[in-house]
């Protein structure tokens, strides 16, 4: 409790309790004093401002180190820099001393047009779009495509156990992975989603590697989805020559049979076998 406070405490049988009333002078700033600046003073602080603001400034323009926000930071602070230095331009040009300091005024006045032509390369709007994608980008592969692409591979890896026993179950099959093909492909929504945030990220590398890798798995995926409905639409154009060789006319006539029907049934168990087994 502050000791410019007022403190009452009626009577010490009665509950302990405090009423304390700020005063102006404890939470008002008082001004500081500070002695007059000489005129070469004046001019040091200003040169001073003006190089401390143009480092700012070219490392928000030339470096890729620095956070957006950190960014936009810097350009808010050296904007506010940029009308101290102006206020004090004007304090130094007016004053009677002025004369004697040509070559420094107009050092000044040169470092303010080159500070005025850095910050004109730097947009803070770009850079909170920037910081958006960036979010957009998180919430879109963490929450949106990672969490499908690790469900989609899961998927895709199940083992089939039931396998068919008949032309009409190969086909339930080849429309089971008809289906699975055609959510795959949807994922590419998904991820061309995630691929604008990327794209619109300039130099970002950690989110472009992290999206080189995501569109990668997304492509063995697609890769292997349509490999498997290819493979089974092998299988029942086997299997289709198969039923009609093994139709009941030459069952009952083996006479009629030749050489071409034990190569193809050969051919229909290798296709059979290297999907199933």
């Amino acid at each position: 409790m502050p000791a410019s406070g007022n403190y009452q405490h009626e009577n010490a049988d009665e509950p302990d309790i405090m009423s304390w009333f700020p005063r102006r002078e404890d939470y008002e700033d008082k001004p500081a004093f500070i002695p007059d600046e000489s005129y070469e003073e004046k001019l040091n602080r200003l040169r001073e401002t003006i190089e401390s603001a143009q480092t700012s400034i070219k490392e928000v323009v030339d470096t890729d180190n620095l956070s957006f926000e950190c960014k936009i930071y810097k350009v808010m602070d050296t904007a506010q820099d940029m009308e101290d230095i102006l206020k004090l331009q004007k304090v130094i040009e007016d004053h009677p001393d002025a004369a004697s300091q040509p070559e420094a005024i107009k050092k000044a006045r040169i470092g303010y047009i080159n500070l005025k032509a850095y910050i004109g390369q730097v947009d803070c709007v770009d850079f909170a779009a920037s910081i958006r994608n960036e979010f957009l980008f998180k919430v879109g592969s963490q929450e949106g495509f990672n969490p499908w692409l690790d469900d989609a591979e899961d998927r895709i890896k199940i083992k089939i156990d039931a396998k068919p026993k008949n032309f009409k179950e190969g086909q339930e099959f080849e429309q089971k992975a008809c289906l699975l093909l055609k959510d795959i492909v949807k994922g590419n929504k998904l991820l061309k989603t995630v691929q604008d945030a990327a794209e619109a990220i300039r130099g970002n590398i950690e989110v472009q590697d992290e999206f080189s890798k995501m569109s990668e798995r997304y492509y063995v995926l697609c890769k292997k989805a349509d490999g498997r409905v290819k493979n089974l639409q092998v299988l029942l154009h086997e299997w289709q020559a198969l039923d009609e060789i093994l139709a009941p006319s030459f069952l009952t006539h083996p006479q009629d049979m030749d050489d071409l029907q034990p190569k193809l049934f050969v051919s229909f168990l290798r296709c059979y076998a290297s999907f199933f087994a």
